[in-house]
């Protein structure tokens, strides 16, 4: 574990391992701690594995500006710190819209790139849910009080229907709020248009039964990028890298391997 200071943030970050760097980016207002506590010994036994706290959470510090082009530019920024031209970037849920931010503005950067559980727009119900998350960081549950808010697909968990939300401590509430945000603004600024610049490898994976986001987004999207594999898993939920390991593993080395990469 080492910190680093870029684009006058500190950033934490975790490396481990030899051979083709891999890069991991956690989930809206997550961190790396879950991921190198439980999967990072067997990344870390095939990859340069490399897990970081996005600016504003986890270990890493606050900042006095949010957006998704500045979370690029700090993966791009930790790419150089560590001298590494190009590497594997594996996003899950929001690290995907991450994922596919730094694809675009950074795409000499992306051996290859992993989308799993992610969207590139969301739709309006969505978007109301995305954006309430963020409202309930900032002010508690009554910013959805005897609100119901819409489902964006079938059997979608709203805000107002889950059992509980995860409480956002205040040193971390900045930055879950813009990512929040960042989600919901996906409706009037979707990436969509722009996938087809993408000219990296990509593998999409999706749960069947993902609650959070669904399936459908990881559909559109690898409608956009010429030259993506699309796999969505039955049975499993929001995170195919966790809920169903040994396959999302076996996938995920099958295409490594296609792409000439291992």
């Amino acid at each position: 574990m080492a910190e680093a200071e870029l684009n006058g943030v500190r950033i934490y970050y975790t490396e481990s391992g030899e051979g083709l760097p891999y890069v991991f980016c956690n989930g809206l207002g997550g961190n790396s701690a879950g991921f190198v506590a439980e999967d990072l010994p067997w990344y870390a036994g095939r990859f340069r594995t490399v897990a970081w706290d996005q600016r504003g959470l986890g270990q890493s510090g606050p900042a006095g500006k949010y957006s998704l082009p500045l979370y690029a530019a700090d993966l791009a920024a930790l790419l150089d710190h560590l001298e590494i031209e190009r590497a594997v970037v594996h996003g899950v849920s929001w690290g995907g819209v991450l994922t596919q931010r730094f694809a675009l503005d950074y795409p000499d950067r992306c051996a290859a790139i992993v989308l799993d559980s992610t969207s590139s727009e969301v739709n309006v119900g969505a978007s109301e849910n995305w954006y309430a998350r963020g409202e309930v960081a900032r002010l508690g549950p009554e910013a959805v009080a005897e609100r119901e808010l819409a489902p964006a697909f079938e059997g979608h968990e709203t805000v107002s229907s889950a059992p509980r939300w995860p409480e956002v401590v205040p040193e971390h509430v900045d930055s879950y709020i813009a990512q929040a945000r960042a989600t919901a603004s996906l409706r009037e600024h979707p990436m969509t248009p722009y996938l087809g610049d993408i000219g990296c490898p990509t593998l999409i994976v999706a749960g069947g039964n993902d609650v959070v986001a669904g399936a459908g987004g990881s559909v559109v999207i690898s409608r956009q990028i010429a030259n993506a594999e699309l796999h969505v898993l039955d049975g499993v939920g929001h995170g195919v890298y966790r809920d169903a390991r040994d396959e999302f593993r076996a996938l995920l080395l099958a295409f490594l391997e296609g792409a000439n990469l291992t």
